[in-house]
């Protein structure tokens, strides 16, 4: 019963899932018309379906302008998230089920719509009932200077070149966008065109090399090239049946390091998954069902501090029964020092087996992505829209500037390497890939003294 209280209130309260209808329950019947009601009946508390001629901007419940504001807008995506999930809907009857996972999907495609400001200020103009016409025409001007671009994108070759471009090409896009603002503004909708137009060439050419610019899952790579990573296979049932379900870093022929939250009670199944006799570890392979060497886990140590709820302390020592046999397939890594910390727009290689797309299968290759730090502040800011904390050993990795480049599941525990030292673990994120929500690590310097304390008295 309380549950229902809250779900109608946030409706009246915030005015965050607040739409206008004209039905009747399709549940009760009660008369809803001509009046304003949120998400769901007031009599039986039935989930109403999507009205899908209501626009993104009061699906999500902002301002319909250019100028959003991208923390109101993550806080009320937040909320329609969390009562709309389908998992909220597992009890409830099949055709409300269906609707859940309608009004989810049209909340998401909302977000992730309003969110990029190309596809804000196309849908703006979709709304007026105009479109960017394919033969829109640019200036010759323009097209030149965007050939240049290219050019030297091509043919960066350093860190320091590629983020000297890439924080020239934001500066231009920041300009656009002011400039599409007062546009909306004026009701000029030609000059609207024109600019989201030149917007498309700079949202869509490279950013960064190729090899730079694959996101989630990232270019497929081999582990000759990262021998350090380790796979974690769980067998959650006491089956036999084991499958990569983290990934690690070697550290000595005994000892891997990887995320603690891979290692808890699962309320799911029942069982505890700190004990040993549940995983295996992987190593010497690319692939994450076949190849290498397996080695039964004889020991598995969470850090003594570690938060479940907020993911501090997100860290743990593995000691292996048999020793690793270090070759070309498989080494040990180095992570750095006490107290060091790695400076923010700095860029970084991730590696792992996670999914390449959200909601996607995993790959069976290991791959590879390149994604830069971000600002603690910034990201501190970012999550805090959500309750999250990010606490001092913890740091942000992405891109903020567009979706895609992340770690996701399966990747947890995985090494983020800046200059060949792995600086941190795939710990945690808000969704995979979604650019105002960049992954969260395990700063690794904060615990180095813990990890070589632990690996020296557990042999």
């Amino acid at each position: 019963m309380a549950f229902r209280y809250i779900l109608r209130n946030i409706g009246v309260k915030s005015n965050i899932i607040n739409h206008y209808r004209y039905i009747s329950c399709w549940s009760c019947g009660t008369d809803i018309n001509n009046s304003v009601v949120n998400l769901f009946c007031s009599k039986c508390n039935a989930l109403q379906q999507p009205d899908k001629n209501v626009s993104y901007f009061k699906i999500i419940g902002v301002n319909e302008t250019y100028d959003l504001d991208e923390i109101e807008l993550a806080k009320k995506f937040k909320v329609l998230q969390k009562y709309l999930h389908p998992d909220k809907y597992g009890n409830k009857s099949k055709h409300e089920q269906e609707i859940s996972e309608q009004y989810s999907s049209l909340v998401n495609e909302a977000y992730k719509t309003l969110l990029e400001p190309l596809a804000r200020g196309i849908y703006m103009l979709k709304l007026q009932g105009k479109e960017i016409p394919e033969n829109t025409e640019v200036d010759q001007e323009f097209l030149m200077m965007i050939m240049e671009r290219n050019e030297e994108v091509e043919n960066a070759d350093s860190e320091e070149e590629i983020m000297k471009l890439n924080k020239e090409n934001k500066t231009i896009i920041k300009d656009l966008q002011k400039k599409l603002s007062k546009a909306f503004f004026d009701g000029d909708l030609n000059r609207v065109t024109k600019l989201l137009s030149q917007m498309k060439y700079y949202t869509t050419q490279p950013r960064l090399p190729i090899a730079f610019t694959r996101v989630l899952g990232g270019a497929p790579t081999s582990i000759t090239q990262y021998p350090i990573l380790a796979q974690l296979l769980l067998d959650p049932w006491a089956t036999n049946q084991y499958s990569q379900h983290c990934a690690g870093v070697i550290l000595t022929s005994r000892h891997v390091i990887s995320t603690a939250h891979c290692f808890q009670y699962n309320e799911n199944t029942g069982r505890n998954y700190t004990k040993p006799y549940h995983w295996k570890v992987r190593v010497g392979s690319s692939y994450r069902t076949r190849g290498g060497v397996l080695h039964r886990v004889k020991n598995i140590i969470p850090h003594p501090s570690f938060d479940k709820y907020y993911y501090k302390n997100d860290v743990a020592v593995l000691v292996v029964a048999t020793p690793i046999m270090m070759s070309k397939f498989a080494r040990q890594g180095t992570i750095t020092k006490p107290g060091t910390d790695v400076a923010a727009s700095s860029l970084c290689t991730l590696v792992g087996w996670g999914a390449t797309q959200r909601g996607g299968p995993q790959p069976d290759q290991l791959q590879y992505t390149v994604m830069v730090t971000i600002d603690q502040q910034e990201c501190i800011m970012r999550y805090n829209t959500i309750g999250a904390i990010i606490a001092d050993s913890m740091f942000c990795a992405g891109n903020l500037e567009m979706d895609g480049i992340d770690g996701c599941y399966g990747d947890s525990g995985g090494p983020l390497i800046y200059k060949g030292v792995v600086v941190g673990l795939v710990s945690f994120g808000y969704g995979c890939g979604l650019r105002y929500y960049p992954g969260v690590y395990t700063k690794l310097s904060h615990f180095t003294d813990w990890i070589i304390k632990t690996i020296a008295t557990n042999k």
